[in-house]
């Protein structure tokens, strides 16, 4: 089992909490990633009580809301930050909880929703915590990231240390494997590549703080970079520039999947 299985490691959850005043506003693609999970919500499911995991400042509130039944949907969330900067007046009750380790009921939801959030999770633990709480026809729908996901990061600090950049996404097979050995049959899995622009390296660097992805559980650098490092990492992302600007990679999976009966 992976380190990454108390998702609270202290400084990542730091991180988010850090970020969280600043996250609506730098994280356009994370909002447009969660409107496109919503629109791949099976259509003709009765939800009861659904439960937003991972909710972050509460993007999805309003697409749940209006696929749930009234007081249905509870919102869940590792950052005591994240919950406090959650969108307000929408009357979703938020509940501070580890994926590994769900404070519900076995089979309580019709529906676990969560975007972007189970990257930062050991698969082996919180994806059958996921099949633990949904009810018979209940479907887990998620986003998240693989293999190849901030690349021009990785390359560009690549040889500069011997630490880890980026977190180390899983491929597509091994999150299928993952939702097999949960207990979780596949309904639906699609990928597709995001690609984000800057105008300048210190902006794609800032950006990925900005949204607190920017601490690495597992052999991540604690001290800060010298400043001919620095300046090495910022003239390798200078030298991918598109016409579009600096990108950074996104390489995602969209899953449906039910309880395996």
């Amino acid at each position: 089992m992976s380190d990454r299985a108390s998702l609270g490691d202290a400084g990542v959850r730091v991180a988010f909490s850090r970020a969280a005043s600043r996250y609506a506003g730098a994280a356009a693609l994370q909002r447009r990633v969660c409107d496109g999970l919503l629109e791949r919500l099976p259509s003709g499911q009765r939800i009861t009580r659904a439960l937003d995991l991972g909710c972050g400042t509460g993007f999805a509130n309003a697409g749940l809301q209006a696929r749930c039944a009234p007081s249905g949907l509870i919102a869940a969330d590792f950052s005591i930050g994240m919950l406090a900067a959650h969108q307000a007046g929408m009357g979703v009750p938020r509940v501070c909880a580890d994926a590994h380790r769900l404070p519900f009921a076995d089979g309580c939801f019709d529906l676990v929703f969560s975007s972007l959030m189970l990257q930062w999770c050991a698969l082996d633990v919180a994806l059958p915590e996921c099949r633990r709480v949904l009810a018979r026809g209940g479907r887990l729908a998620f986003s998240t990231v693989l293999t190849g996901t901030l690349g021009e990061i990785d390359q560009a600090f690549h040889g500069l240390d011997a630490h880890r950049h980026v977190i180390a996404f899983p491929s597509a097979g091994d999150l299928e494997a993952a939702l097999i050995g949960a207990g979780l049959r596949i309904e639906r899995m699609q990928m597709s590549t995001e690609t984000e622009h800057f105008a300048d390296a210190r902006a794609l660097l800032q950006s990925n703080r900005d949204i607190g992805a920017s601490r690495v559980p597992e052999g991540g650098r604690r001290a800060v970079l010298g400043r001919t490092a620095l300046q090495t990492v910022l003239a390798r992302l200078e030298a991918m520039r598109t016409p579009d600007g600096l990108p950074l990679s996104y390489r995602l999976a969209w899953v449906i999947a039910t309880a395996a009966e």
